[in-house]
C-alpha cells in the first residue's frame, strides 16, 4: 500500500482522482489544487482530503500525480522529490529541456521514481499492434480535436502532437535527417494546428498533424512497410493489419482485425506508476524518452518559427532550448 495524492484536478486530474481512489494498492491521501471550490467538490467526491497548498499534501503522501499547468511542472516535481515522493506528471514533461533535465535529474539524485504521462503507450490499440509493426517506411498520423480551452498554454505541438512524435521514435529507429513544418494560430496565441514532415536516415517519412480546431476528434496512426501496412484508431480501440499473400501468382491483399482489449488507457497508466512504485514491476516507460519526444517539438517548432518569420507571419515564441 503506498499514499498517494493527485496535484491539479482538471480534466485530466479529476481522471486520475478517480483510478487513484479505486486501485486496491494504494490510499488516495488528498488532492490539492489552487481553485478551491472545484478542490472541495473532488474532494468530497472521491472522499479523500482537500490542500490548498501542495507542500502541505506533499509532506503526508509518497507518491503524486502532477497534473498542473506545464510552466508549474518543474517547481512542483523538485518540490516533490524533495520531500520523497516519486512522481507521475503530465506530458509535456515542462516548456523546455533545461527544465526537462532538471527533473529527469532530481529523480535520479532523489533514487525515486519518475513517469510521464504519455498515455497512447498504454493505449490496447498501441499495445496490439506492437508485435505487427516491423520497419515501417512510410507513417501517417492525424490527431486531431475540437477546441476544449485545456492544453492551451502550449502550443497543438506540444499539447497533442508529442504523442506522435513519441510513437514514431520509438519504431523507427534510425536518426532523423531532414524535419519540414508549419503551423497556424487560429484561436489562440499558440500554434492549434501543425504538420510535420520528417525523414530519417533509413528511408522512412512521417507524415504527422495535429489540430485542437477541428469539429471531430481524431486519434489515427498507419504504418505502411514492406508486404503490409496497419491502421490504428487508438480513439476506438481497432487495429487493421492489411497483408500482401500471393494467390496463383499474383499478389493479393489481406485483411485482419486484430483483438483489442477494451481497458481504459489512464487506468493502465497509473496502474503501471503504482506497480514501479511498489517494486511490482520495472517503469514501462524511461523518462529519457518523453525528453526525446520533447526535444523533437521543439525542433519541430523553430521550423515552423522559421518559416512563419519567411512569410511575415508574427505569433508568440515558446520557450526553446
Amino acid at each position: 500500500m503506498i499514499k498517494s495524492g493527485v496535484i491539479g484536478v482538471g480534466h485530466m486530474g479529476k481522471h486520475h482522482t478517480r483510478i487513484l481512489s479505486e486501485l486496491p494498492e494504494t490510499e488516495l491521501v488528498g488532492i490539492s489544487d489552487i481553485k478551491e471550490e472545484r478542490g472541495l467538490e473532488i474532494a468530497n467526491e472521491y472522499n479523500c482530503s482537500y490542500f490548498r497548498d501542495y507542500p502541505e499534501l506533499l509532506r503526508k503522501t509518497e507518491a503524486v500525480i502532477i497534473a498542473t499547468p506545464t510552466s508549474t511542472h518543474r517547481d512542483i516535481s523538485l518540490a516533490a522529490f524533495k520531500r520523497g515522493n516519486h512522481v507521475f506528471v503530465e506530458k509535456p514533461i515542462s516548456l523546455d529541456l533545461k527544465e526537462a533535465d532538471e527533473i529527469i535529474n532530481a529523480a535520479k539524485n532523489s533514487n525515486l521514481l519518475l513517469q510521464v504521462g504519455h498515455i497512447e503507450r498504454f493505449n490496447p490499440a498501441i499495445i496490439a499492434a506492437e508485435k505487427v509493426i516491423e520497419n515501417p517506411l512510410f507513417i501517417e498520423a492525424h490527431r486531431l480535436s475540437p477546441f476544449y480551452g485545456r492544453g492551451a498554454d502550449v502550443s497543438v505541438v506540444l499539447d497533442l502532437m508529442v504523442h506522435d512524435l513519441d510513437l514514431i521514435l520509438k519504431k523507427v529507429k534510425s536518426p532523423i535527417q531532414h524535419i519540414s513544418a508549419g503551423g497556424v494560430p487560429v484561436l489562440t496565441d499558440n500554434i492549434d494546428i501543425a504538420n510535420a514532415r520528417l525523414e530519417f536516415e533509413n528511408g522512412a517519412i512521417a507524415n504527422i498533424t495535429a489540430s485542437r480546431i477541428s469539429l471531430m476528434k481524431v486519434r489515427k496512426i498507419r504504418f505502411w512497410q514492406k508486404f503490409s501496412y496497419l491502421s490504428i484508431d487508438s480513439l476506438n480501440k481497432k487495429v487493421n493489419v492489411f497483408h500482401r499473400q500471393i494467390n496463383n501468382g499474383q499478389p493479393e491483399i489481406k485483411e485482419e482485425e486484430l483483438s483489442v482489449s477494451t481497458e481504459e488507457p489512464l487506468r493502465l497508466e497509473d496502474q503501471a506508476f503504482i506497480d514501479a512504485c511498489l517494486g511490482k514491476k520495472e517503469l514501462q516507460f524511461p523518462p529519457e524518452e518523453a525528453r526525446e519526444a520533447l526535444a523533437l517539438a521543439h525542433k519541430i517548432l523553430d521550423k515552423i518559427h522559421e518559416r512563419a518569420n519567411g512569410v511575415n507571419i508574427k505569433f508568440r515564441l515558446e520557450e526553446n532550448l
